[in-house]
């Protein structure tokens, strides 16, 4: 556990379980409200949870050990968590109960419940028994730093309603566009879910990263707002379609002139709502740094959004930012609820200034919260060589398709978006085909 962990008092914890609504809707609701905690991450599924608990060494892991291929495999998993003297509470179900004294002999272990269970009194326990075990290591010896590794995952099978997910940085140069444009292929062409791009910036990344044109652009749809202009508007690369900005600065700066009068039609907000007469699973927001009604009105419009940040000073400075923006900056009828914001972490390496945990525990202190991490993407020279071919780097890295898939799986976390081969390899170019119209 960290220094900076114990001054701030947060205790950082991974939440894992077999299943989105086991995760999501029990064991995470009774955290949401208790200051006491951060949630580093969360995990629906065994690799998944494999790769978290390397990649952020949480303080405390409360695990469902449904999640597990079977009890002997969570037991060697949870016996590495010592390495960073973290500890566990385990919740076993009626059939693994047997396994009780197992888990109760490991050192890391200080808790084992069998199902039901109350998941506040569970929290509750897991407080205790972290600060227990900090004032322990507290006493006895130096804190030990948290070290980061790369992210991947996967996930299970439908989706319903349209995530208009808003990908944003007040960094330059952080990767927001080649996170949103690989997302929303991977979305849409690769598991053949509907999808949108809206690519905003001045010029939009999108044209040369998709090799498309310039023209149709979003002009089309602002000349005559209205659902029936929005077709002429779009753009596509294979099943995904593709709205840009304009080129041009008059262009560009006369939308947002016309933006500046309200949220309704002939706005960018306006435009985002006619949108979604297309009936997408997906509207993907590249959205640009600058902090004018591009960003806010993406803002206003979105129901989640991605902060995208490399492991450096400048921009933890930016994710405090923007994190500020979109908890307090806005009018509280417009703001993102917490457990819609993410982090991703790119450009990550051995070298980086900050290891993923660090860097939360930096931003909570400052805000008193960090939002949990979607991916970690090391990084890759082949990314930028692979956009400068015309070809979208999820198609040529693995990790870096791996990251992208661990988005998927925190968005999306009913859809297989990761397969798992015989062999132990993931599957990149075989796909389940999922048609979501």
């Amino acid at each position: 556990m960290s220094d900076n962990a114990y001054q701030t008092n947060k205790v950082t914890v991974l939440l894992a379980g077999a299943g989105h609504d086991l995760v999501y809707y029990q064991m995470q609701q009774p955290i949401l409200a208790d200051q006491r905690f951060m949630i580093a991450g969360h995990a629906a599924q065994w690799s998944m949870f494999e790769t978290n608990l390397n990649s952020l060494q949480p303080d405390l892991v409360i695990v469902q050990a449904d999640i597990a291929p079977d009890p002997d495999t969570l037991i060697a998993s949870l016996q590495k968590i010592s390495a960073w003297q973290g500890i566990a509470i385990v919740v076993l179900s009626m059939a693994q109960k047997d396994f009780q004294g197992a888990f109760t002999k490991l050192d890391c272990v200080r808790g084992v419940f069998v199902a039901p269970v109350n998941w506040t009194e569970i929290i509750q326990a897991a407080y205790g028994a972290a600060m227990t075990s900090r004032a322990s290591l507290n006493q006895a010896a130096p804190m030990q730093q948290a070290v980061s590794s790369y992210a991947t995952s996967g996930s299970s099978a439908y989706i319903t309603g349209t995530k208009r997910i808003a990908i944003l940085s007040h960094a330059g140069g952080a990767g927001v566009s080649t996170i949103a444009e690989n997302l929303a292929y991977e979305l849409s062409v690769r598991l053949s879910v509907k999808t949108l791009l809206v690519s905003m910036g001045l010029p939009p990344a999108a044209t040369p990263h998709l090799g498309l044109r310039y023209v149709p652009n979003l002009n089309e749809y602002f000349d005559r707002p209205g659902k029936s202009a929005f077709q002429a508007a779009i753009q596509r690369k294979e099943n995904l379609e593709i709205l840009l900005a304009p080129e041009s600065s008059l262009e560009y700066m006369h939308i947002l002139e016309n933006s500046s009068r309200g949220t309704g039609e002939g706005s960018i907000n306006g435009m985002l709502i006619d949108s979604e007469d297309g009936r997408y699973a997906a509207i993907v927001m590249d959205v640009p740094t600058t902090e004018d009604l591009w960003m806010m009105h993406s803002i206003i419009f979105a129901n989640y959004a991605l902060i995208v940040a490399r492991p450096t000073l400048a921009d933890l400075t930016a994710v405090r930012h923007t994190l500020t923006l979109l908890l307090t900056g806005l009018k509280s009828e417009k703001r993102l609820a917490r457990e819609s914001i993410y982090l991703v972490l790119n450009q990550t390496s051995e070298r980086s200034s900050f290891t993923p945990r660090i860097f939360q525990e930096e931003l909570s202190k400052v805000m008193g919260w960090a939002p949990p991490i979607a991916a970690i993407l090391p990084f890759d020279v082949d990314i930028t060589r692979a956009q400068d071919d015309g070809i979208l780097p999820v198609t040529r890295s693995v990790v870096f398709a791996g990251g992208i898939r661990a988005i998927i799986n925190t968005l999306f976390p009913q859809m297989e978006a990761n397969i798992t081969r015989p062999n132990g390899k993931k599957s990149i170019l075989r796909l389940p085909r999922i048609r979501i119209t």
